[in-house]
């Protein structure tokens, strides 16, 4: 299901079982009582986080410490009042602080979390990232019927150890849910119009949003590894890792800057069976729109299309506002992008299709690249570059478009 076009569904009103030290109310979720790091011998004002973050990238989140206890704040993708939520993440063994005052409503999750679940393709691949699958003991369905397509899926199911299914997304399985014991689930931050978090946080379970897809730049959306890793204590993973992408994004955009030239470029999607209604294309106020424009590349989309999603152009409209394009960008797998131009003759008027001048996201490995990309935002970038211009990356193959 394409949760960019779905309907968002009401969530069952579930309280979750909570367990742990940290209390059953639902805005307390405690741990396993095998948490690695749990302190014995708690000392007012020492500080049990060696390892910190700093956000530098990222428009939507913050992080700060506070000696026992850290608090993350995030913007409310979902509403547009522009609220925050807060979650408050106390050390193993330490006293849980009172959420109350500026902390009124905030989840209090005990780190680090040893029992997770996750319905975000983008979580997932950054647990997977920071070698934290082992805490995972629930999947949304999606991301369980993917490891029946994909080999990535199938190693990460494999290392957590054949987790069960906690339904779709806010459409949670009743059973599984008050079974899991979670003491957190990362859910997918879409944005204005879905729902996912506010219903989770409604019925008392202890949803976090990770809404890197939101975010309008590229290595803002890889910072958001940081926000996940504060969950395991696993800070000091997620800054190398983070520096690691931040050089090599740096590296692509240096390796381009002002050398492809006058292009016109065009970011979309295609194929009907991924919700697009004929052509589906982003403009420049998202993340990729603002990657082609520092990759120094025109976007014919950009106009009147400030949507953070973009928007379905019917055909005539798509004609006229692609008619300069001299380059397209497809994030569907390239089987499914060439049955649809097949099955439509019309699309032979766009000069990028009639020129094969495109590129489509891979079909082995398709669903691994959906969950990584916008971690590995160098690899992104790399890709789009090697297409826009191969001359410039000899002998190398795109990782995730082709």
């Amino acid at each position: 299901m394409n949760a960019l076009v779905r309907s968002a569904v009401a969530l069952l009103a579930l309280p979750l079982v909570l367990a742990g030290c940290g209390g059953s109310s639902p805005a307390a979720s405690g741990g396993r009582e095998d948490a690695e790091g749990c302190v014995t011998d708690y000392v007012e004002g020492r500080d049990y986080f060696p390892d910190k973050s700093t956000v530098t990238e990222s428009e939507l989140w913050d992080i700060a410490y506070h000696g026992s206890y850290k608090t993350i704040t995030l913007t409310d993708t979902e509403n547009a009042g522009g609220g925050k939520l807060t979650y408050v993440l106390y050390q193993c063994g330490t006293p849980r602080p009172e959420t109350t005052g500026d902390l009124e409503g905030a989840l209090a999750v005990q780190v680090p979390v040893t029992n997770v679940s996750v319905t975000s393709f983008n979580a997932l691949a950054m647990v997977e990232r920071l070698g934290k699958i082992g805490t995972v003991t629930g999947l949304s369905g999606q991301l369980l019927g993917n490891a029946g397509k994909d080999e990535w899926y199938a190693r990460v199911v494999e290392a957590a150890g054949t987790p069960m299914s906690i339904g779709e997304y806010t459409d949670l399985n009743e059973e599984a849910v008050l079974g899991s014991r979670n003491q957190v689930i990362l859910m997918s931050g879409f944005g204005q119009g879905f729902d996912d978090i506010s219903n989770a946080r409604a019925a008392g379970m202890p949803g976090v949003s990770v809404s890197n897809r939101v975010e309008r730049h590229a290595l803002a959306s890889a910072e958001w590894i940081k926000m996940v890793s504060a969950f395991y204590n696993a800070e000091a993973a997620a800054n190398a890792e983070f520096d690691t992408i931040k050089a090599a994004y740096e590296e692509v955009v240096a390796t381009v800057s002002g050398r492809i030239g006058d292009r016109e470029a065009g970011y979309l999607c295609v194929a009907p069976e991924r919700g697009c209604e004929f052509f589906h294309g982003h403009g420049a106020e998202t993340l990729v729109g603002r990657l082609l424009t520092r990759l120094g590349v025109g976007n014919v989309f950009a106009p009147d299309n400030p949507a953070p999603n973009g928007r379905p152009y019917d055909f005539e409209e798509a004609v006229g506002t692609a008619a300069d394009a001299d380059f397209f960008i497809v994030y569907d797998p390239m089987g499914a992008t060439r049955a649809a131009l097949a099955a439509d003759p019309r699309t032979n008027r766009f000069r990028p299709f009639r020129e094969n001048a495109f590129i489509a996201g891979v079909d082995r490995n398709f669903e691994e690249c959906r969950a990584k990309t916008y971690l590995d935002v160098d690899v992104l970038a790399r890709d789009f570059a090697i297409g826009l211009a191969p001359e410039l990356f000899p002998g190398v193959k795109g990782t995730c478009f082709a």
